[in-house]
C-alpha cells in the first residue's frame, strides 16, 4: 500500500473523518477553490487558461482538481496518481485516470496546462520531480505547482523538512490507532483536520522549500511570467513556458 492509500481506503467515509468528506466531493465548491488557489480565469473569460485546453493532473488524488478543470471547459484532462485507491475514485469522473509513477514520465510537451498540487515534495527529490512535470508542458503552456513552504516547518515537529525521513522511522512504528491519536494531538496544538495531518505525517518524504528556490526552478526550466500565490503553509506558483 502506497503512502496515501491509507487515507483513501481506510479513512475517507469513516467516523474519524466526519465532516471532512465534503472537501473531496465533486461540486461547484471545488471549482471555486481551484480558481482561487491558481488564479486561473473562469471558462467564460476570453483569456481562460483551461477552456478547450489539454490538461494534466499530475498526482491527482481522488480527482477534485480534475473535476474542476473539466467543469472549466478543458478539452481533455489526463489524471494520474501512485495510489490505486485514489484512482478508483477519480475514475468515477474521468476515464482517463490511471495509476502511474511520476518518475516514469518521459519528456512529452503536449499539455497546455499541467497541475501538480501537493505532490512533488512527497518524492525522493522535489527538484527532479519538478523537471519531470515541467517536461510535459508545451511552449506557451502553463505549469502550476504547490509545494511545502519551509517557513512553517516548526509546526510539524520534525515531520517536515530535512528531518522528515528520520522522523518517518518513528511514524511507521505506530499502530493505526496511535497514528490517529497523534493527528488529533497535532490538531489541538496547531488546528487542521485528520486527513490533512495524515497527508503531512504519513509520507516517507515531506520536503519543504523557499519561494525563491521554487521560482529558480521555474526559471531554470525556461518558464517566465512566474507568479507566486501563497496559501497558508504552502508555496503556490505558476509560470508560462517560453
Amino acid at each position: 500500500m502506497t503512502d496515501f492509500d491509507y487515507q483513501w481506503k481506510n479513512l475517507l467515509g469513516k467516523e474519524v473523518l466526519s465532516g471532512e468528506e465534503e472537501k473531496f466531493e465533486y461540486n461547484d465548491d471545488r471549482v471555486k477553490e481551484f480558481l482561487k488557489l491558481t488564479g486561473i480565469k473562469p471558462w467564460y473569460k476570453k483569456d481562460s487558461f483551461i477552456k478547450e485546453k489539454y490538461c494534466l493532473d499530475a498526482g491527482c488524488g481522488p480527482g477534485r482538481w480534475t473535476y474542476a478543470m473539466q467543469r472549466l471547459g478543458a478539452k481533455k484532462v489526463d489524471s494520474f496518481d501512485l495510489s490505486e485507491q485514489a484512482i478508483k475514485r477519480c475514475k468515477q469522473i474521468n476515464s482517463a485516470a490511471y495509476v502511474f509513477d511520476i518518475w516514469n514520465l518521459k519528456p512529452n510537451p503536449v499539455y497546455d496546462f499541467v497541475l501538480s498540487w501537493g505532490v512533488l515534495h512527497h518524492t525522493k527529490s522535489t527538484r527532479e520531480a519538478f523537471t519531470k512535470v515541467a517536461s510535459q508542458v508545451k511552449k506557451g503552456g502553463m505549469l502550476h505547482v504547490m509545494v511545502y513552504n519551509n517557513e512553517n516547518d516548526w509546526a510539524y515537529e520534525g515531520f517536515r523538512g530535512e528531518t522528515c525521513v528520520e522522523k518517518h522511522k518513528y511514524w511507521v512504528t505506530l499502530t493505526d490507532e496511535e497514528k490517529i491519536k497523534l493527528c488529533e494531538k497535532m490538531i489541538k496544538k496547531y488546528r487542521g483536520n485528520i486527513h490533512g495531518w495524515f497527508d503531512a505525517l504519513n509520507p516517507t518524504f515531506n520536503w519543504s522549500h523557499s519561494s525563491d528556490e521554487v521560482k529558480q526552478w521555474f526559471e531554470e526550466e525556461g518558464f517566465s511570467e512566474i507568479k507566486l500565490r501563497m496559501v497558508k503553509q504552502n508555496i503556490n506558483m505558476n509560470g508560462i513556458l517560453k
